[in-house]
């Protein structure tokens, strides 16, 4: 599962799991083809055509709208290439015929290991390490509107954090409270991305809202205005200090950017419908080179650089994927707090996609996919949940 969901896929720093990372696509090749040819997936048919569309056609783009050449362009289909798990996950989840349960403890151990590693790494890892070019890579961060900082993969610590909110919600223990508020101050104390800690704490805050009573809904609120209406008052006068430390130049970087990627996408009809391909990162030509901006990132302006890459009918074959595997996975939330938190996990990078790119990193979505069809067919076979998993010749719709 950590391969699936690309935790090492852009961390150098691992060596040799960030090389596997990257070719991991490759390396469970045999497993997607036979998802392909042997289960009937009820979403296969989108994802062959969106691989088709991203490895066929995406690179003939980047050689024609931008100077590149045949590899580079080839390279720079590589965020494509887990699109595949989806069909790996699910052939590789019929022939090893796991229980949900085991499928379940292993995310979860390695989610909330996540945390355990991020606090050891902050309290171990010396000062200096963390300034800009000291070891390569950007595990160890450091910016003057954060400090230092780790980019920790977060993808399963998220799954395992929506997982101890739901099952908050369905015991009220208060040990587990503890441990979600103690997840979210480890996130923002060491972690410290804005977006994904606001979205992780607004679909916690929106999942309890959901299971309260209006009275209760009405008593929180009306509870949360004396504490608002203070930190109002003795914040005031410092709000523009305290914005211009929140939102610091990486908010200008990706106007800047935003506002270049516009101009280029409206100025040709052919780009804005079929897209303008990308640069692979290991080229010596960058897409700043492109644009003459040294801080130009796809992966910053969200879903416009996805319609940039990918033009109109790329971006919505890529909503149509999110959509589908968001609402598959939400269909199956009432079952257990693990298969809620699923739901929740996509519902997270569907939000976070307004600033990051959903093709940065879609291993995580497509797996959840794979994980939603598997489930539903368990209950469709009447599996209890730490019966072993179905057999090969079990192919559902």
């Amino acid at each position: 599962m950590p391969m699936f969901f690309q935790i090492f896929s852009y961390k150098e720093e691992v060596g040799p799991l960030y090389a596997i990372s990257k070719g991991w696509a490759f390396l469970v090749a045999p497993l997607t083809l036979l998802g392909i040819l042997m289960l009937r997936l009820p979403d296969g048919p989108l994802y062959l055509v969106l691989l088709a569309y991203t490895l066929g056609l995406v690179p003939l783009l980047s050689m024609i709208e931008l100077p590149v050449e045949l590899l580079d362009a080839l390279l720079g289909t590589v965020k494509s290439w887990p699109l595949t798990y989806y069909f790996s996950v699910a052939a590789a989840l019929m022939l090893l015929r796991p229980s949900e349960t085991a499928v379940k403890r292993g995310m979860l151990a390695f989610g909330l290991s996540t945390f355990g590693v991020m606090v050891l790494l902050w309290i171990t890892v010396p000062a200096p390490w963390y300034q800009p070019n000291v070891l390569g890579g950007n595990l160890f961060s450091w910016d003057e509107g954060r400090g230092m900082y780790i980019r920790m993969p977060m993808m399963l610590g998220e799954v395992a954090m929506f997982w101890m909110g739901r099952r908050f919600l369905r015991e009220w223990r208060t040990w587990q409270l503890l441990l979600v508020v103690a997840a979210v101050v480890a996130m923002a104390t060491m972690y410290k991305a804005r977006l994904p800690i606001g979205v992780t704490v607004l679909i916690l805050l929106m999942n309890l809202a959901l299971c309260l009573s209006r009275r209760w809904l009405l008593g929180l609120g009306a509870a949360a205005l004396l504490p608002v209406a203070a930190a109002a008052m003795i914040l005031g006068p410092g709000l523009p200090e305290l914005l211009g430390r929140v939102f610091d130049e990486s908010l200008f970087i990706r106007l800047r950017s935003a506002v270049l990627a516009w101009g280029w996408v409206s100025g040709d009809l052919s780009r804005f419908v079929f897209g303008s391909g990308s640069i692979s990162s290991f080229s010596e030509l960058t897409l700043a080179d492109v644009f003459g901006s040294a801080d130009f990132w796809l992966t910053d302006i969200g879903w416009l650089g996805v319609l940039l890459e990918y033009g109109l009918i790329g971006t919505a074959l890529i909503v149509a994927l999110h959509a589908r595997a968001f609402l598959t996975a939400r269909a199956l939330g009432h079952r257990s707090a693990f298969r809620a938190a699923l739901g929740d996990y996509v519902l997270f990078e569907i939000l976070c996609s307004a600033v990051y790119s959903v093709m940065f990193a879609v291993g995580p979505v497509v797996t959840v996919a794979a994980l939603a069809w598997w489930l539903r067919a368990r209950d469709e076979a009447g599996l209890a949940e730490d019966e072993p998993g179905l057999g090969a010749a079990v192919t559902p719709r």
